[in-house]
C-alpha cells in the first residue's frame, strides 16, 4: 500500500455475511479490534462486520504525532466508503472509538443509519469535584507518558501500563499497550484548551439517527450526563445501565450486550 493511502485509511478486516447490512465496529483506548470477538461471533451470521483498527493501535505505528479527530473522522470515512461505496451503515463503537463515532455522525450524518455506543456518552458532566480531578489526573498522566513515549517509546510504554495498572485497566488490555495508543488525550485538551482548536471537538452533539447507549454502572466514573440519556431517548433509541458491569462491558457482560445489539440493529 503507497504511504499516501497507508496513511488515509483505517486498518480493517471484514467477517461475516457478505450480503448482510455492514456494522462497523470502533474500539477505543488501549484496546484493537480483537475487543469485539464476543459480539462478531453472534452477529456475524446476519451481518456483515468491518472490524476497524485505529491510526497507530496497529503492530506497526502509523505516524508518530498522532491524529486529531478532524483526520480521524476523514480517514474513517475514507475507509467505510472503500469497503461499501453507497448506502448507509451502523456503527457499534466504545470509549474513544464512540467519541470518533458521534464525531463521523455529525460530519457525515447521511452515511450513519444507526449507532450502538458503549459507556462514553456524547455529553459529559462529572459529578463533582473529586471526579473531575480524577478524569484530569489519569488523562493528563496518559498525556506525560505519550510525550515520553515520542523519545523512549520502551518508557513510554512502561509509564502508561503505570498507569493503566492503577485506574484498573484488565490485562488483556495492558499486556499489549503501547504509549502511541494515548495521543486522542492530547488533541482533546489541546482543543478544549485553543479557542481556534475547538472546533475540531464534538462541541453540543445531538444525534440525528437512533442511538443504543450502553453503559457500565460498576464504575468510580460516569462518562456521560443525565442531558445525554434524555437525547439518546429522543433519537428513537434507548439508553441502559449494566448493572454490575464496568468500562469493558461487551467482554464481562457479552451475552446482555449481544442481546441488546441484536434488538436494537434488528429495529428498523
Amino acid at each position: 500500500m503507497a504511504a499516501s493511502l497507508f496513511e488515509r485509511l483505517c486498518e480493517y478486516s471484514v467477517e461475516g455475511n457478505p450480503n448482510g447490512p455492514t456494522l462497523v465496529f470502533i474500539h477505543g483506548w488501549p484496546d484493537n479490534a480483537s475487543l469485539w470477538r464476543l459480539q462478531v461471533e453472534v452477529l456475524k451470521s446476519e451481518f456483515r462486520c468491518v472490524l476497524i483498527t485505529l491510526p497507530n493501535y496497529g503492530e506497526q505505528a502509523t505516524r508518530a504525532g498522532g491524529f486529531d479527530f478532524p483526520e480521524l473522522v476523514d480517514m474513517l470515512y475514507e475507509t467505510i466508503r472503500q469497503i461499501q461505496p453507497d448506502g448507509k451503515v451502523s456503527l457499534v463503537t466504545h470509549d474513544w472509538g464512540a467519541y470518533i463515532g458521534y464525531l463521523l455522525e455529525k460530519t457525515h450524518p447521511d452515511l450513519i443509519d444507526r449507532m450502538a455506543a458503549l459507556d462514553i456518552g456524547g455529553h459529559i458532566e462529572p459529578a463533582g469535584l473529586k471526579p473531575t480531578l480524577m478524569i484530569v489526573g489519569y488523562q493528563w498522566s496518559l498525556i506525560a507518558c505519550w510525550l515520553v513515549g515520542g523519545l523512549i517509546p520502551p518508557l513510554g510504554g512502561l509509564l502508561s501500563k503505570g498507569v493503566a495498572r492503577v485506574i484498573r485497566v484488565p490485562t488483556r488490555q495492558r499486556q499489549q499497550l503501547r504509549s502511541r495508543y494515548n495521543y486522542s488525550y492530547f488533541y482533546l485538551w489541546r482543543g478544549m484548551f485553543l479557542p481556534w482548536k475547538r472546533s475540531s471537538l464534538l462541541g453540543r452533539y445531538r444525534p440525528e439517527c437512533p442511538v443504543l447507549y450502553l453503559y457500565g454502572e460498576r464504575k468510580p466514573l460516569m462518562f456521560h450526563s443525565s442531558k445525554w440519556l434524555q437525547i439518546v431517548t429522543d433519537s428513537g433509541g434507548r439508553a441502559e445501565g449494566i448493572s454490575g458491569a464496568g468500562h469493558w462491558l461487551m467482554e464481562t457482560h457479552a451475552d446482555m450486550v449481544n442481546n441488546r445489539l441484536i434488538t436494537f440493529l434488528n429495529n428498523r
